[in-house]
């Protein structure tokens, strides 16, 4: 079992996590404001607050306008990061509950009698217990623990379900390029999958949007050179050269990627803006696929759920007889069964069978 899902994904979430100190002002006329106590004097008072997201502007107030002034201690502010990291998204793996273990570890020590100390530990608690399901080999999906033996039970159905989530996620970050890819791998791996009916009709609007954009690249393709052409130009001979030569490495670099990619069954070609071939090519693709996705299913009314014949064969297969063992795991070769998830099931019979 897999589990090296979006490693990034938990790491770049913690450096995010970087809140400023919530100082708060409250005004005799009942307003408050958040932000930075920046300076402060018998007659007046300096806040730093965000304006919008990473713009900060500082505000004065007169004492006479204040009623009071809480400054955030060092501990609240440490605790507000400490709180982003419970729940822990899906699919993360050890290395990240062991980093967000680490960050309630330190904020426990560094702060033993901070008001928030309780709340912490309840947060240490339950990052350890998920932690111990992950290490297992367990994980994390839609929210919910799985531990390992919950998977093998019905494996197929939650890499399915993996599957989507992945494809889902490039969806929410207009990443169709790897949307598509990643669906192509779905297509191959889950042929019949419960999921696949509403994933396709998300696939066809991804499909649009991406249609739209490489258009939108095809139509620029002469515009765009002819303004490299001219910032070339308008450079030195020397730096003419130096560049053009650089141009020119990149271009066979993109030329061989081309190739390369071709060359691969069913590989979603990676455009370019400056390779009009490219361009056509995964326009062509595009194309190629919405047709596919709006033909007739082929043999519908004999589709298999190999989700179902997953789970019936695990149930079914330590207390059958040899015979219906056997019968049982050539079933599922029939039904097209990946070998990987056969051999999960094998686990299941005993030694000498």
């Amino acid at each position: 079992m897999n589990l090296k899902f979006f490693p990034l994904l938990g790491m770049t979430f913690l450096f995010s996590v970087n809140q400023a100190a919530a100082d708060t002002i409250l005004l005799k006329n009942g307003k408050s404001h958040e932000g930075k106590v920046i300076f402060q004097d018998d007659t007046s008072c300096l806040l730093e607050v965000e304006y919008s997201k990473g713009i900060m502007e500082e505000k004065k107030f007169l004492k006479s306008d204040i009623k009071s002034i809480t400054l955030e201690t060092p501990d609240i502010g440490e605790f507000k990061k400490l709180k982003a990291l419970n729940p822990v998204p899906d699919l993360l793996g050890v290395g990240d509950y062991e980093q967000r273990l680490k960050i309630v570890e330190d904020f426990i020590n560094d702060f033993p009698r901070s008001e928030k100390l309780k709340e912490a530990k309840t947060i240490q608690e339950s990052l350890k217990q998920e932690f111990e399901i992950v290490r297992a080999g367990g994980m994390k999906l839609s929210g919910k623990m799985v531990t390992v033996e919950d998977y093998m039970a019905t494996a197929y159905a939650y890499d399915q379900s993996i599957a989507v989530q992945k494809i889902y996620r490039d969806m929410l970050n207009r990443n169709f390029l790897g949307a598509l890819r990643l669906f192509a791998d779905y297509e191959s791996r889950f042929p019949n999958g419960k999921s696949r009916v509403e994933l396709v009709s998300k696939i066809k609007q991804v499909l649009v949007f991406y249609q739209s954009s490489l258009n939108e690249s095809l139509s620029g393709y002469d515009a765009r050179l002819k303004l490299r052409e001219a910032g070339l130009a308008r450079m030195s001979n020397e730096d003419r050269m130096v560049t053009q030569g650089a141009l020119d490495e990149q271009m066979a670099s993109l030329k061989h990627r081309f190739e390369l990619e071709k060359a691969m069954k069913n590989f979603w070609i990676t455009p370019d803006a400056f390779h009009k071939e490219s361009i056509v090519e995964a326009l062509r693709q595009v194309d190629a696929e919405i047709k596919r996705l709006n033909s007739p299913p082929k043999n519908s009314s004999e589709t298999v759920s190999l989700e179902d014949s997953y789970s019936e064969a695990w149930i079914k297969l330590p207390g059958a007889s040899v015979e219906d063992q056997k019968a049982i795991i050539e079933k599922l070769k029939r039904e097209r069964m990946p070998e990987s998830y056969i051999k999960m099931l094998k686990g299941r019979l005993n030694p000498e069978q």
